[in-house]
């Protein structure tokens, strides 16, 4: 029983404590149930159309490309496509067609927009170029393994299935902010993904690697029904499912390259955090409780040997997590348990600095979240 003298602080401070280890307790143990695809891969194998839409010549570009090369996968195009003729992906796209001869890539150049979404608006003008009624959508910065195609697309194997997606790990390439951000991705994305999966229907998907079939994508209106959305992978998944189609969460996982300095890795993760608080709003206040050690810490002042046993027990949880989701999903690298308390300081700067406003910036361009998640261009100085 606590001590009366203990002031009310402390006392919210003990719930908030007792809320995380709640959580990182129900993360610990989906982490452990998780399995991931292993054994052999499916023998179902349509035609598949992989969309890649770039822009830059992003760290990693050739090898995350040539990954989709690589697959052991017999009937499969490879669309790539950029709306600048003069963006340096164009010539990293080239290479690969040089180097792959014998695979079946096509490079698509078209500046049109759809909306204020220009990735969208790449993947619409390069959907004309697919050959396949399977269809990939797949981030530039994805790395997947030999067999990832042949796993993600096998539920499509079942007509109600409208659509496959997968979770992915961070793959730092450089630096200490590129480690940072990979960490957010493998301690506190992943598990979180894990958890909400077992809780609940899927009804979303991941940018990385999302398979559709083209009939689900046409019962939505197509991809342009997502040319003003932000979070357009979040609701291709949302549309799909609400247009009668399951949605399903494949046992594969991929690397996604991860290369920040600090200002690019607050501006990503704050669009990605403003972008949650708009679609998801309940569930992003509640989830601080994801990552409440600077709270914990608030309450030293107040009550240091019951402050310090909160914050000892939470980094222990927190740690614990931290090598098992390294060894369940197989994250690459040393373990770096010493990063973990700035790290969840930072996601926790982050989650508050959301509510301040409903500006992001995307791609060197300002925008504002509206209602529903649509994306709204701002002018300079706005």
């Amino acid at each position: 029983m606590l001590p009366l003298s203990i002031p009310v602080p402390a006392l919210l401070g003990g719930a908030v404590a007792l809320a995380g280890w709640a959580y990182l307790m129900l993360a610990l143990w989906r982490v452990f149930r998780w399995r991931g695809g292993a054994g052999e891969p499916p023998r179902w194998r349509p035609g598949v159309s992989v969309l890649k839409p770039l822009c830059g010549a992003e760290p990693g570009l050739y090898d995350c490309l040539r990954s989709f090369c690589d697959q052991d996968y017999p009937e499969l195009q490879l669309v790539l496509g950029v709306a600048d003729p003069d963006d340096p992906a164009v010539a990293v796209a080239r290479r690969l067609i040089a180097d792959r001869p014998e695979r079946d890539i096509t490079l698509v150049i078209d500046n049109t927009q759809r909306g204020t979404n220009r990735k969208v608006s790449n993947l619409v003008n390069m959907e004309r170029a697919a050959r396949h009624d399977t269809l990939i959508v797949s981030d530039s910065d994805t790395i997947a393994g030999p067999n990832c195609v042949a796993r993600v697309v096998a539920p499509l194997s079942r007509r109600k299935v409208g659509a496959v997606t997968c979770l992915y790990r961070g793959l730092p390439k450089g630096g200490l902010w590129s480690e940072f951000g990979a960490l957010f991705i493998n301690d506190w994305f992943l598990p979180s993904a894990v958890v909400d999966a077992g809780m609940r229907d899927v009804a979303y998907c991941f940018g990385p690697v999302t398979a559709v079939r083209r009939d689900a994508l046409e019962a939505i209106g197509g991809l342009g029904r997502l040319a003003f959305c932000l979070a357009d992978d979040f609701l291709l998944g949302r549309l799909i499912a609400g247009a009668g189609y399951r949605v399903v969460l494949s046992g594969e996982l991929v690397d996604t390259v991860v290369a920040e300095t600090f200002a690019s890795l607050v501006a990503h993760e704050l669009r990605w955090s403003r972008t949650v608080r708009t679609v998801k709003p309940g569930e992003h206040f509640l989830s601080c409780a994801m990552h409440p050690l600077p709270l914990l810490l608030a309450l030293l002042p107040f009550s240091p040997a019951y402050g310090a046993a909160l914050v000892g027990v939470h980094l222990g949880l927190r740690t614990a997590l931290h090598y098992l989701a390294r060894r369940h999903f197989a994250v690459s690298g040393p373990a770096r348990p010493w990063l973990l308390p700035l790290r969840e300081c930072l996601v926790f700067a982050i989650w508050a600095l959301s509510f301040a406003s409903t500006s992001v910036r995307w791609r060197e361009r300002r925008f504002a979240i509206g209602r529903g998640g649509t994306l709204l261009a701002q002018e300079p100085g706005a």
